[in-house]
């Protein structure tokens, strides 16, 4: 693929110069064109990539579900490389099929500073009795619950502070000798809630913009040590995702410690709410992320030298939008956000 790409922009470069030629002239379409695909031309075949061998290892938390676990079975069928898997528990179904594909499982709670010792106690044994090498650490475990801001419990709020960024602070913490002893490269996966907060996931929102701000400190602090620092943003694949799992529960916490006047504000639009999000509340099987080109991507995240700051997986719409969201009037740009997220609309009660 990328080779084609290569070629392609070559193939515009002196297309744009042989009608430039042919012309006798100079014509705004075809400068613009010649300059565009000379600069891309230039950053492409500048670009390059790190083979993987096998003593590479790459290291993973959040692999029970989701993308972490796609993205472990990608690293051992696909890349060939030696791959151990953060688990919350061990006797997941997710833990359980990739221990039978051969992928190393070490069990950790990134909010447990014992867990975490643990874990990276292990991860250096395995490294050390085989002779590997730390080629990247992947941050990836996360919470997210749905709901408004004023109707999230105490502990919910706290849970996501606590496992998104002070969880993901305290395990990269405790793994950066070991980033810096092999050199190795860090991936911090953020969101695209970091970039342009959605309502909903206010508090998910703020601690991923705090991974995104930590991240860009971090790449500055550990570049000394020859330890590389990215972001990685994947894009949405809720259905292929146990993350909103807890959805229900969450909503009935909420309902519980709603105070009266907040219910009797919000009437039924919380009812409402919570029906709308009840279908991604369904247990789901540990189904594939089919979108090959996130790990195309990913596969970006951990070979390519010198890495880029971030790395993101988004269809074209979401570029066009978060664009348009950066320079139209607030105004406008909430009502657009309101029209993206597609939630219910609260009504005032008519007196």
């Amino acid at each position: 693929m990328k080779n084609i790409l290569k070629k392609s922009l070559s193939v515009s470069f002196f297309s744009s110069v042989a009608c430039l030629w042919n012309f006798g002239g100079i014509s705004l379409p075809a400068t613009a064109l010649l300059l565009s695909s000379g600069a891309a031309g230039f950053y492409f075949n500048r670009r390059s990539f790190r083979r993987i061998t096998k003593r590479d290892t790459i290291v993973l938390t959040g692999c029970d579900s989701g993308l972490g676990y796609n993205l472990a079975l990608h690293c051992h069928k696909n890349l060939s490389a030696r791959v151990i898997a953060g688990v919350h528990r061990k006797n997941s179904l997710g833990a359980q099929e990739l221990v039978k594909t051969g992928i190393t499982i070490q069990e950790i709670d990134i909010t447990d500073s014992n867990s975490v010792a643990h874990f990276v106690e292990k991860v250096q044994e395995y490294l050390k009795r085989d002779n590997l090498c730390l080629r990247t650490f992947v941050n990836n475990a996360g919470a997210m619950v749905f709901g408004e801001f004023e109707w999230q419990t105490d502990s919910q709020i706290r849970q996501q502070v606590e496992v998104n960024l002070l969880g993901t602070m305290q395990v990269t913490k405790a793994m950066i000798p070991l980033l810096r002893k092999h050199m190795s490269r860090l991936a911090i996966v953020t969101s695209h809630c970091a970039c342009e907060p959605l309502p909903g996931v206010a508090v998910y929102a703020a601690t991923k913009a705090g991974l995104a701000a930590w991240a860009t400190a971090l790449r500055i602090e550990l570049k000394k040590f020859g330890v590389e620092v990215v972001s990685f943003i994947p894009g949405s694949f809720v259905m292929e995702s146990n993350i909103l799992l807890r959805q229900v529960t969450h909503f009935e916490e909420m309902e519980k410690e709603m105070k009266d006047e907040v219910k009797s504000v919000y009437g039924e639009y919380f009812g409402e709410y919570r029906n709308y999000l009840r279908p991604l509340s369904q247990q789901n099987s540990l189904k594939r992320i089919e979108n090959q080109r996130l790990f195309e991507i990913f596969e970006e995240v951990i070979t390519e030298q010198p890495p880029r700051v971030t790395y993101k997986c988004e269809p074209w719409r979401y570029t066009y939008y978060h664009t348009l969201l950066k320079i139209v009037p607030t105004r406008l740009h909430d009502i657009l956000v309101e029209k993206f997220v597609q939630m219910p609309i609260w009504k005032p009660k008519v007196k």
